[in-house]
């Protein structure tokens, strides 16, 4: 089974061309883990919306990766995670089922 990871983050106003250049570097590091990774850039509706969406075999290993991530920063990281949350002013993530047919 695998699933797709939605995450939407809507930057604070002006911001999201900032932001957007720490999400690449997000981006970039799931791709070299493997993961299908994709970046879209809302250009119709909501202003400075940034949405991250990749594909993940495994819930539970999705969620022990995040804790291991975020336990293990370094401090390099922690900024570019400082900076993207100072960019952005709220966000979510959704998590689907991809269905084979």
């Amino acid at each position: 089974m695998k699933f797709a990871v939605r995450n939407t983050w809507i930057c604070q106003r002006g911001k999201g061309p900032e932001a957007l250049e720490g999400f690449k570097v997000v981006a970039e590091s799931y791709k070299d883990m493997g993961l299908p990774t994709r970046l879209y850039v809302d250009i119709s509706g909501s202003m400075d919306t940034v949405v991250m969406e990749f594909e993940i075999d495994s819930l539970d290993g999705y969620f022990t990766d995040q804790r291991a991530f975020y336990a293990g920063m370094d401090e390099a990281t922690k900024g570019l995670i400082g900076s993207i949350n100072s960019n952005t002013s709220s966000g979510n993530r959704v998590l689907y089922e991809i269905v084979e047919f």
